[in-house]
Formats: C-alpha cells, structure tokens, sequence
C-alpha cells in the first residue's frame, strides 16, 4: 500500500489520522518506508538513516544500500529530533516498523563538501516556500538510487518469512510487541 500524507507542518495530521483510523490493520502492517524529500543533487556514495538504531529493517536497507556500493553514513544533526518530526512517526508510536532513509551528502559528483552546501542552500532557499517546486536543472540520479533502494527493501519485505521488528530499548518496540500474536501465522 501507498499512502500520501497531508499537513506534515501542521503537526503530522494526515499520517496521525491514519494511524488512528487505518484502512488495514495496523498489527499486519509489514513496515512504514517513508519516501519523504527524494534526493535532486545527483547519485550519492551513502545513504543516511535519520533516527538510526531503533529497528531491524534499519539492517536490510543498509545491506541494499551497500549492494549498490553506498555506505551508511551518521545523521548530520540528530539533535534536532528529524525522526519525530516526519509522517513515519506517526506509524511508529503505535508500534509500526518505520523507517526514514535518503541520501547522504556524499555526491558521487562534488563530494560531501558540495551534497552539503546544496542541501544548506537549498533548505535555506526553497524548503516550504513558494519556489520549493520542481526545477529542470535537478539531477534525479539520486532520487533514482533511492527509489531502487526503496523497491528492492519493499520486495524483501513482501517476500520475507519473517517481520521487522523494534530492536531492544526502542520506544516504539512494546506497542509492536503487544500486536504480535495477531501477526503468528501471518
């Protein structure tokens, strides 16, 4: 299933909706990959995880991203929160795998020196305002490389025997747990 969320910036109030009032439940909801912000700076030699650490499918999306020779590289600024402040999140409060990956700012043409200044630029320039729109001049390389990584991690995990889960000390992780003999069988 697809889902397309409405007002992230009013305080995650399409994907809270859902969350609420899901259309498929949400103990055999396999995982949440958001797709949040593709990559427009051109392919990439890594791949960043915001909020890293918290679940399993964290393990097979790195080990995708490192089959088409992109690394993990750390979150830039986790301090600022990104993990609880984007539309997976609100899957991952009741209990949901989610996960938020993208592309790192190592451009295959330029270097983490230039991936960083177009995102600074960028953000600072068009991030939710009126020019933030589509450009011709963006190299969709990169979101092309993440999109292969999003497919490929969404075909493991339709095909896999097993389901992703929170690791140890995740605070999502007893919301999940608590679903789980809904899921034996499945």
């Amino acid at each position: 299933m697809f889902a397309a969320w409405t007002a992230e910036e009013k305080g995650l109030l399409g994907s809270a909706y859902y969350a609420a009032h899901p259309i498929y439940p949400l103990a055999h909801t396999v995982a949440n990959i958001n797709m949040d912000m593709l990559n427009i700076f051109g392919p990439t030699h890594d791949v960043v995880i915001t909020g890293a650490g918290k679940g399993t499918i964290e393990d097979e999306a790195v080990a995708i991203a490192a089959k088409q020779g992109r690394v993990l590289d750390p979150e830039q600024r986790p301090e600022v929160g990104g993990y609880y402040r984007s539309d997976h999140f609100s899957l991952a409060q009741v209990g949901v795998p989610a996960l938020n990956i993208g592309s790192g700012p190592d451009l295959v043409n330029g270097g983490k020196d230039a991936g960083r200044k177009m995102a600074v630029d960028f953000t600072a320039q068009h991030y939710h305002q009126p020019s933030d729109e589509w450009h011709a001049d963006w190299d969709l390389g990169g979101a092309k490389q993440d999109l292969d990584l999003f497919y490929a991690l969404g075909w493991e995990l339709a095909n896999a025997d097993t389901w992703p889960e929170w690791k140890a000390g995740a605070e999502f992780k007893p919301a999940r747990d608590a679903s789980a003999a809904q899921r034996s069988g499945h």
